[in-house]
């Protein structure tokens, strides 16, 4: 009995020993750290999200920022338009002859002579817009040039303000006036409530009005040399043709060849230039056409031209004679 008893604790311990050799054992300090590691990929991923998020915000506050931005200068774009206009339409008018010099003892007469006349002053030339209202303020005479060119006079008789006709082949004015009228006389660059317009008394004869600034869009006629012309034999170069008909250096000009000249026909030039006139080898005069197109002064009598012309508009010049 004893010895069962002893047998049968020896097998009890022998397998509680066996149990306890089977058991896993639990690594605690191995599994804290995975579960830190696996926490810090997660914590890594979430604000790597966060800052992809927080980034496409940001592009796109910046977007939005800039198409605000864009729109704003886009708005304020008319508002200084409207600024400038209304800048514009409330400039006073000014009294274009105001520093203007002025010429005592003369007047431009009827038919464009700059005549002596003692009881007369006159201004020199003004720049004048055909296509704009002028009043003058007291009784005068308005001259009409383009360039040097007279074109016609108006007599604007007595009192005042006048406002002036409008001819748009001019370029240019001159007022003359009696001396009484001095520290009165103004020509304003605007019609003035006050004024009115048809007031001309006297004019220049149509026989005598000159024909002022060509009107291209009308223009029609034969081209009467080229570029082949002037860069040619018959073109020399460093000289040109004065007042007095001589042959003068000139480092800067070309002079043409005698070119065949009809006073029976209208020629227009393209170029400021020098227009020499000749009837066969004498020489008439030379003229100057400083504004362009041009048509050429009729030189009675002439039968050939030359032109000097500075190298700037070798390109430009031509001379059209009309139909």
């Amino acid at each position: 009995m004893r010895l069962c008893i002893l047998m049968l604790t020896g097998a009890l311990l022998i397998l509680a020993g066996c149990s306890a050799t089977d058991e896993v054992p639990v690594d605690e300090p191995e599994t804290e750290e995975a579960d830190q590691e696996e926490e810090t990929d997660k914590s890594e991923a979430q604000e790597s999200e966060e800052a992809a998020d927080e980034k496409e915000e940001s592009s796109s506050d910046e977007a939005s920022n800039e198409e605000n931005n864009q729109s704003n200068e886009n708005a304020d774009e008319p508002a200084e338009e409207e600024t400038d206009e209304a800048a514009k339409e409330t400039e006073a008018p000014v009294n274009v002859m105001a520093d203007i010099e002025r010429v005592d003892g003369y007047w431009i007469n009827y038919s464009g002579e700059d005549d002596a006349r003692s009881h007369m002053i006159r201004t020199n030339p003004i720049e004048y817009n055909g296509e704009q209202d002028y009043t003058v303020t007291t009784a005068s005479y308005i001259s009409y040039f383009y360039g040097d060119e007279f074109i016609k006079t108006n007599n604007y008789g007595h009192n005042g303000p006048h406002i002036i006709e409008k001819v748009p082949e001019a370029d240019r004015i001159i007022v003359s006036f009696h001396p009484p009228e001095e520290d009165t006389v103004k020509l304003i660059n605007e019609a003035s409530d006050d004024a009115s317009a048809g007031n001309e008394l006297n004019t220049t004869p149509d026989e005598l009005i000159g024909r002022g600034k060509p009107v291209e869009d009308n223009m029609k006629g034969t081209i009467m040399f080229g570029q082949e012309f002037l860069t040619g034999e018959d073109v020399f170069t460093g000289e040109r043709i004065d007042d007095n008909g001589e042959f003068i250096e000139d480092e800067s000009y070309y002079v043409t060849g005698a070119l065949e000249y009809d006073d029976n026909e209208d020629y227009v030039i393209t170029a400021p230039s020098y227009i020499s006139y000749y009837k066969g080898r004498k020489f008439m005069e030379t003229v100057e056409i400083t504004s362009v197109p041009a048509y050429l002064p009729e030189v009675n009598g002439a039968n050939y031209i030359n032109i000097s012309f500075h190298d700037d508009h070798i390109l430009d010049l031509n001379i059209i004679e009309l139909e």
